[in-house]
């Protein structure tokens, strides 16, 4: 008769074992077309707003993200200012637009694909890069519109390119 540590040892073994293949069989990234059909209007009304509401162009180039960048300065600069602030609700309204610009660009420009993807025990909309990292674009614009200019886009925009 086996021993009671084999048998832990055994029972943990395949416990572990089980684990492991739960986790590999639960993907990191799911391709998601209602994400990407929600992406490419929010995107529209992000070049439409900056146009009429702050006389700035956005045109889907690389170069354009420093005109994302200004946009979104004006944006921390009203979120800092109102008391009280936004919710999040709020400030993730806007993140989703300009996120979106920020997100198609890197799709259009560079590929990529919107889609679901994990972040800190949530599951998220998000993007693939061509080279299979996860990025989340509305997040990283809400953190820029909430947290300010350490969450510069046009560096993002770079290390986006750099995955």
């Amino acid at each position: 008769m086996p021993s009671i540590k084999a048998l832990l040892f055994v029972s943990a073994t395949l416990f572990g074992a089980n684990a492991l293949a739960a986790d590999k069989a639960k993907p990191d990234f799911v391709p998601d077309a209602a994400v990407q059909r929600a992406a490419t209007a929010y995107a529209a009304q992000a070049v439409a707003t900056a146009r009429d509401q702050f006389g700035i162009k956005l045109d889907g180039t690389d170069a354009s993200m420093v005109q994302l960048e200004a946009v979104l300065a004006r944006a921390h600069a009203s979120y800092v200012a109102k008391s009280p602030r936004p919710s999040d609700e709020q400030v993730m309204a806007v993140a989703r637009m300009y996120g979106s610009y920020l997100g198609e660009v890197v799709r259009l420009k560079h590929g990529g694909t919107w889609g679901m993807a994990p972040l800190g025990g949530q599951t998220l909309p998000g993007m693939r890069t061509t080279s299979g990292t996860n990025v989340w674009p509305w997040t990283h614009v809400s953190q820029r519109i909430s947290k300010g200019a350490g969450n510069n886009v046009v560096d993002y925009y770079k290390v986006l390119l750099s995955k």
